[in-house]
């Protein structure tokens, strides 16, 4: 059984969405998606260190 192997293309240049700042995207509604999550996922990370607070005060309490 012979495996067939697709021939690699040739190194290309990338065509970048942003070419002055590639990092960035290119659409403004992108960078606002992005703001949301690092907001929720701040949010979840405070939460869960309340949680942990709370949760450590409760053990200091019952010894």
């Amino acid at each position: 059984m012979e495996i067939d192997k697709k021939p690699e293309a040739p190194a290309e240049e990338k065509e970048w969405e942003n070419p002055v700042a590639p990092e960035k995207p290119a659409d403004h509604r992108e960078e606002e998606q992005l703001e949301r999550q690092m907001k929720e996922a701040k949010r979840r990370h405070d939460n869960l260190e309340e949680n942990q607070d709370e949760a450590s005060d409760n053990e200091q309490t019952k010894n």
